[in-house]
This record gives C-alpha cells, sequence and structure tokens, in this order.
C-alpha cells in the first residue's frame, strides 16, 4: 500500500514538473512590463521578445524595434549582446537541461506502467531504478533552484531592460518555480519508494534457500573469474614455442620435455662397429 501511494504521488509530481517547466520554456511572459504604465519593452521569454519602440543606447544606428520576434532573429544582429546577455544565455542553457531531465524522469516513472519495458528496466532491480529517476527530478529541482536565484537577480539591471522598476517577474517565471518545487517533492517521493523495495529485495534474497543463495554467489564468482582469465589471456603478449624433442635428441633433453623413447637397437646390432671376421672368411 505505502509503495503504490508513493508511486502514484511520484507520478503525479513528475508529469505535473514537466508540463509546467515545457510551459514555462515555450511561453513569452518571463519578464512583462506593466500594462498601464508606457514603456519600450513588452515582455521577454527565453526565445521570444516583444518590443514597442525600443532602442538600445549602444546602437550604432540608434534603430527602434516595435513588434515580436524569434529572439534570434537577425532583426537583432546588432544588438544580439544586449538583449542576451551571457547570464541570459545561461538562463537557456539549464532550462533545456532541466526539461530533458524532467522529460527523462516522467519517461522512465510511466514506463513502470507497462508490462514489457518494466520487465526489462525494472524487474532486474527495482530499487535502483527508481533511485536513478529520482536523481534525476533532483538535479531538475536544483537547475530550477539555479535558473530562479540568476534571473530574478539580473532581470532588475537597468543595463539589460529599461526602466526595471516598471517592469516584473510574470507567469512564466512563475511556472518554473513551481516546476522545481513539484520536481523535488517527485524526487524525493521516489527516493523513498526506491530505499523501500531495495529493502524489499535485499530481505527476500536473505529468504532464499541456503543452497540457491550459494549458487547465486557461485555464480557470480565464476563469471568474475572467467571474465578476468579472458582479460588476462588478451594482455598477455604471446610466449615462445616450444617443440618437443626428437627421437634422436639427447636422453637428459627427453627426461626434461617428455619426448619419445629412444630407438632400441635390433638384436645382434653394434652400432657403427663391423663384426671382426673368423678366420677363413673374406672382409667382403
Amino acid at each position: 500500500m505505502a509503495t503504490r501511494l508513493f508511486y502514484q504521488m511520484g507520478m503525479i509530481c513528475s508529469v505535473i514538473a514537466f508540463i509546467l517547466m515545457f510551459v514555462s520554456f515555450a511561453s513569452p511572459y518571463w519578464y512583462k512590463s506593466w500594462t498601464r504604465v508606457h514603456s519600450p519593452f513588452a515582455n521577454i521569454g527565453l526565445w521570444h521578445v516583444c518590443l514597442s519602440g525600443f532602442t538600445m543606447p549602444r546602437d550604432p544606428v540608434m534603430k527602434s524595434y516595435v513588434g515580436c520576434w524569434w529572439i534570434h532573429s537577425s532583426e537583432f544582429e546588432l544588438v544580439a549582446d544586449d538583449i542576451m546577455p551571457a547570464w541570459f544565455r545561461i538562463i537557456q542553457t539549464l532550462c533545456v537541461f532541466t526539461l530533458l531531465c524532467d522529460l527523462c524522469g516522467m519517461v522512465l516513472i510511466l514506463v513502470y506502467l507497462l508490462d514489457s519495458p518494466r520487465k526489462r528496466l525494472y524487474d532486474k532491480d527495482r530499487g535502483r531504478m527508481f533511485i536513478v529517476n529520482s536523481i534525476l527530478m533532483l538535479v531538475s529541482a536544483f537547475l530550477v533552484f539555479l535558473i530562479a536565484l540568476i534571473f530574478a537577480e539580473m532581470s532588475h539591471d537597468s543595463s539589460w531592460m529599461p526602466r526595471p522598476w516598471m517592469n516584473y517577474l510574470s507567469w512564466s517565471y512563475g511556472f518554473c518555480v513551481l516546476s522545481g518545487f513539484f520536481a523535488a517533492f517527485g524526487g524525493m517521493f521516489l527516493f523513498i519508494l526506491g530505499l523501500i523495495y531495495k529493502d524489499k529485495d535485499k530481505r527476500e534474497e536473505d529468504r532464499l534457500p541456503e543452497s540457491a543463495a550459494e549458487m547465486r554467489r557461485r555464480e557470480h564468482a565464476e563469471r568474475a573469474r572467467e571474465k578476468e582469465e579472458e582479460a588476462m589471456t588478451m594482455s598477455a603478449p604471446p610466449g615462445p614455442r616450444t617443440i618437443p624433442p626428437t627421437r634422436f635428441a639427447p636422453p637428459h633433453e627427453r627426461e626434461m620435455y617428455g619426448g619419445p623413447p629412444p630407438i632400441a637397437p635390433k638384436p645382434g646390432y653394434r652400432g657403427a662397429e663391423p663384426e671382426a671376421p673368423k678366420v677363413g672368411e673374406s672382409f667382403v
């Protein structure tokens, strides 16, 4: 019952965190000007900006920008570094990584609902998979914390957008912050769930018969030994080949290498010494 509750809470938090981060990622209302106050700046998001007669102070041609554009448009080629300073590009990069972490975490937890992928990923070690999932969600929450801190601090810089006292952090920024909270809670639920499953798997392994547990350990040890032997064989240089001695080798070499026995002489054969002739016989 507890595992089911933690799983459901983790799944709900992961899905909400991804949806909020996706909307925040795509919407152009991170920073906005008050509607009742005339300002050359209208609103800006990560990838979209709306201006109303905006002129950059350091623009050499003093061009006035009116309308909404993609933030990487060629229209801002001369003032790209002013609209997207270094800290803004860091925010964009962190948001990309945050969205990827939320997406991977959501996919991994939804895969658990399907039979075939669950058997491939979770049946071997459920606890480890849930802990990996929780790490993804907690990393996403930490990145959101950095994003919220940097953007809230740097958006009030008057060298970026004019009249910062007339602008405010809008709902896209709020969605990003909320996604971080849901990612943090989802990561905590999944981490607790992973610890529960790890404890369950350990207790199930302890309940196995001693022979089965020993068989498992023996199999793991044999596999490890085979891998070590294979690695040593692959890394060892080839040694010199030993040629076995022949029948005509000296006796000490045949005994050392276990060579074939010497050829036994035939009866009446004395080697190279000829027999002495008898009296009255020819030498031929």
